[in-house]
């Protein structure tokens, strides 16, 4: 019981930790990518457009405190989440910037425990191993930054929960609620639509109703404009900037960016198939409808055009869900999130370098036992500690001074964000290679872990190998 009490604590305890060591002075990205949704929803308030330079330049240069970093001042931060899901953020757009940040953060950490108690429900695992999983990615990088993604974990967790109890109208409702991040919610929304027939007439008027809201919320043009001009833009200035999208590798290895969009187009779509084919594999052995929601996403965040550290933890559910259910796997699928569960990219947080042997011990302590515990552990002090000889030996990325330029006020905001991103974030070394490594190699242990439940080798087969 006081295990259970004390993990509900971690992600308060390591955010707060991480506010009060970098403070609140003009160096922070505290609330930083909420700062770009309160404008965009500011926008959307004033009848304006919320995707291009102005107004978003001047609302997000006058809000705060918490400032933002000196470096990024001339440089206009997108929101390029759909017209419909900044909705959202039209009500935090009527408070000052600090109070809104402070509603706003306390709506995440809501959320996030809302739905790790559902996944708990949904997994079969412990809320004190869901707690330890999510930490160092929630308290790091969700809530610090301002992402939606507990907002979509909550209503994924709801939608499974709902399946299961065969409720479609309630499940899709949760699902459109997902569609916040599309691309995640797409991959259970074609599971849905391919697997259980009953749920495509609710999800069609949800569909629907989504699109009417946008037109509703920014007009017509607008909403048109934001499919035509938003996405293309907002994929090709992000290509350059270093994330675990197969697209961020291919450009930091000196691909040309059309190309790598396209591969990682190519990589979403067959992934996206995959996870299909693997959640529909695993409902008709378990009888659970409930995969059918939250497998699918799993794979579709390997790879792909887009995808940062915090949408990958979308994937945990699924692979607790198999280590809690099938021994078998359970070594394969807990190493894997052992591994993915740091987010290694902002290992320079004194308060993660020190927590995240700590976090991992304990997570794997409790699934594989002691020894593997400290073992994993082990494992990642080490992890830790190689980012520290690679930076000290110079490998690596480089010091680069940007100066913004004006960018029309018509202009869409990925225009500076592209030049931006490009010249700061692509940052091609040794170094930041490395930092993928460990995160790519536990999803896929996590996600070969769910192949072989769905598809279990046959029992001849090993014996002619």
């Amino acid at each position: 019981m006081l295990a259970r009490l004390s993990a509900w604590f971690i992600v308060p305890a390591v955010l707060a930790a991480t506010i009060a060591l970098v403070g609140l002075g003009k160096d922070t990205y505290l609330m930083g990518d909420f700062r770009a949704f309160y404008c965009a929803g500011s926008a959307i308030a004033q009848h304006a457009n919320p995707y291009l330079e102005e107004p978003l330049h001047g609302c997000e240069r006058a809000a705060g405190p918490p400032a933002e970093p000196s470096f990024m001042r001339g440089v206009v931060l997108p929101a390029p989440l759909p017209p419909f899901a900044l909705a959202l953020f039209v009500p935090f757009s009527r408070f000052p910037f600090g109070i809104a940040a402070v509603l706003y953060g306390a709506l995440l950490v809501a959320a996030m425990a809302l739905a790790v108690g559902l996944y708990a429900r949904v997994t079969g695992a412990s809320s004190v191993l869901l707690n330890l999983a999510f930490a160092a990615i929630t308290a790091t990088v969700t809530l610090y930054v301002g992402q939606p993604v507990p907002l979509v974990m909550l209503a994924l967790a709801g939608a499974a929960l709902l399946v299961r109890r065969e409720r479609w109208w309630a499940a899709s409702l949760c699902v459109a609620a997902a569609c916040i991040e599309p691309h995640v919610a797409a991959a259970a929304i074609v599971a849905l639509l391919v697997a259980l027939p009953r749920t495509r007439i609710p999800l069609a008027v949800c569909g629907l109703g989504l699109c009417a809201a946008s037109v509703a919320l920014v007009g017509l043009p607008v909403t048109l404009a934001y499919v035509r001009d938003v996405i293309p833009a907002h994929a090709l200035a992000n290509a350059y900037e270093w994330q675990f999208s197969l697209t961020s590798i291919l450009t930091s290895a000196g691909v040309a960016a059309p190309l790598a969009i396209r591969s990682g187009e190519l990589m979403f779509a067959g992934m996206v198939t995959l996870g299909v084919a693997v959640a529909y594999r695993l409902w008709r052995a378990s009888g659970d409808p409930a995969v059918l929601v939250f497998v699918p996403p799993a794979f579709a965040v390997f790879g792909g055009v887009h995808v940062h550290f915090q949408q990958l933890a979308i994937a945990f559910p699924a692979f607790l869900y198999v280590c809690a259910r099938h021994p078998q796997v359970r070594v394969l699928a807990a190493t894997g999130l052992a591994l993915a569960m740091i987010p290694w990219n902002v290992m320079s947080s004194s308060v993660l370098a020190g927590v995240s042997p700590l976090l991992v011990g304990a997570f794997s302590g409790i699934t594989l036992g002691r020894r593997r515990g400290l073992l994993l552990a082990g494992v990642a002090a080490g992890l830790g500690l190689s980012l520290l000889v690679l930076a000290s030996v110079g490998l690596g990325p480089p010091l680069v001074h940007f100066v913004a330029h004006p960018y029309p006020p018509d202009a869409l905001a990925e225009a500076g964000w592209g030049d931006f991103s490009r010249a700061t974030m692509m940052r091609p070394s040794f170094l930041m290679q490395w930092l993928r490594m460990p995160t790519l190699i536990g999803l896929g242990c996590g996600l070969w872990a769910l192949v072989r439940v769905a598809y279990p080798p046959r029992a001849g087969a090993g014996v002619a190998a």
